[in-house]
């Protein structure tokens, strides 16, 4: 059955059933879109980075022809890991390293952050971590330290371990090998990884059009308990066939709707990103509502379809900007702009800071003719005023012999800038401190 009629007032039962597939694709949109990645990553033979249990190791730093994903940091190398937690624990072994920034972002499947393992909560020191998922009773051993809980029965871990400069990727690629996953059973035997026999036993997600991905939703409803507190929007989801005890396949709504639903969900979550947060001096700025989401699922659908795989703001804060000080895009056709720091305004870090460029059309970093990606704290060579003021000249053609040591390249195309303060301070946090306009030269 099909249908082609639009939802009105006059058909209150369509009306009815468009609206709450809207509410639940908006919903669905970030578990989903976890699901799918974990599928790419461990399930499929042809994009498989890993088993579970087990590291995927980025082992160079982001150039424009290489990248993990959209926007990524010209800062640390990135490792990823899908943890099974369906039987048994999985338990994290981290390695002392001696003051160097990192950060293992765990994540559930609803696209929250469970913690960060890292300096900010728990130093740099060698630690133990078991990572614990739905239901699970047991005893763990004593040289485990720390218990972080999931509520559902995967997790990923995104890793960024500081890099200071190309010179440095080896020691990080050295340091990589030693964070290391077992599964409790195999911990118990000092064996690292998952099980053989289940390191590809992870759910493949199909979804070749709206129906099946609706499946696949009350699929995942089945798979990831449903959480305290949403018991009645799930009774409302079920009066449409979608829900933990939903038959698959089986949607009174007819295929038009669902396909209608989900693109309009994607287009909402689509519309979110641009306007969430606050705007200063042209920068838009998340302070709240990300990384954690709670039962803001347009929030939450818009951060992924934004920028998948968010922090939360008091381990990293992104401000970001497509506008210069008159509001006008920022595009490297015919226009040069400064980034003027005043003296003790650089981003106020416990950690480091770094403002990279980006093609506005992909997210991609620059080809430039000096490799330079970003501008930061820990950049070599950069020149600060004789106060302590600093002016990131960023534009396409190369600025005066002057100017260049901090050149940030720009295309000629449009494009937008990312200042990444990690370990924000409370006056960015709050936003009492604010980042600069970008001002036309």
């Amino acid at each position: 059955m099909t249908d082609t009629s639009t939802p009105t007032q006059a058909d209150p039962l369509h009306a009815f059933q468009y609206a709450t597939a809207l509410q639940a694709a908006i919903y669905g949109i970030a578990p989903l879109g976890m699901w799918q990645r974990l599928s790419q990553e461990v399930a499929e033979p042809a994009t498989r980075k890993a088993g579970l249990n087990a590291y995927a190791h980025v082992t160079h730093l982001a150039t424009p022809t290489h990248a993990l994903f959209r926007a990524p940091n010209n800062d640390t190398l990135y490792s990823t890991a899908w943890l099974d937690l369906r039987r048994e624990p999985a338990i994290l072994s981290m390695p002392d390293t001696h003051g160097r920034y990192y950060t293992a972002q765990l994540f559930d499947l609803f696209s929250d952050t469970l913690t960060n393992i890292g300096p900010r909560l728990f130093g740099t020191q060698a630690d133990v971590f078991a990572v614990v998922g739905p239901g699970w009773q047991g005893d763990l051993p004593s040289s485990v330290k720390h218990v972080i809980r999931s509520e559902t029965p995967f997790a990923l871990i995104l890793l960024r371990i500081l890099v200071d400069g190309p010179k440095d990727v080896p020691t990080v690629v050295a340091l990589q090998q030693q964070f290391r996953i077992a599964s409790l059973a195999r911990f118990v035997q000092d064996l690292d990884g998952a099980d053989p026999a289940t390191a590809l036993d992870a759910p493949l997600f199909e979804a070749p059009d709206a129906r099946a991905w609706f499946a696949r939703l009350n699929d995942f409803m089945r798979m990831a308990p449903v959480r305290e507190g949403e018991a009645a929007l799930m009774a409302q989801f079920a009066a449409i066939g979608i829900g933990p005890g939903a038959a698959t396949q089986q949607f009174p709504a007819g295929e038009d709707t669902l396909a209608r639903a989900y693109a309009d969900a994607v287009k909402v979550a689509q519309a979110v990103g641009p306007t969430a947060g606050d705007l200063e001096n042209g920068w838009r700025v998340m302070r709240r509502g990300i990384g954690t989401y709670g039962f803001d699922y347009v929030q939450r659908a818009g951060v992924w379809v934004g920028g998948p795989l968010a922090n939360v703001v008091e381990e990293s804060l992104y401000p970001s900007t497509i506008l210069d000080a008159s509001g006008a895009m920022l595009t490297g056709r015919g226009k040069r702009y400064v980034v003027h720091f005043a003296a003790g305004q650089t981003p106020p870090v416990a950690f480091f800071w770094s403002l990279t460029i980006y093609k506005l059309s992909d997210g991609m970093l620059i080809a430039n003719p000096i490799n330079r990606y970003s501008i930061g704290d820990r950049t070599e060579g950069v020149q600060y005023g004789p106060d302590g003021a600093l002016s990131i000249y960023v534009q396409h053609d190369a600025p005066s012999d002057d100017e260049k040591a901090n050149w940030l390249p720009a295309p000629e195309e449009p494009f937008y800038l990312t200042i990444r303060l990690y370990g924000p301070r409370e006056a960015a946090i709050t936003g009492r401190w604010q980042p600069p306009a970008v001002v036309p030269r």
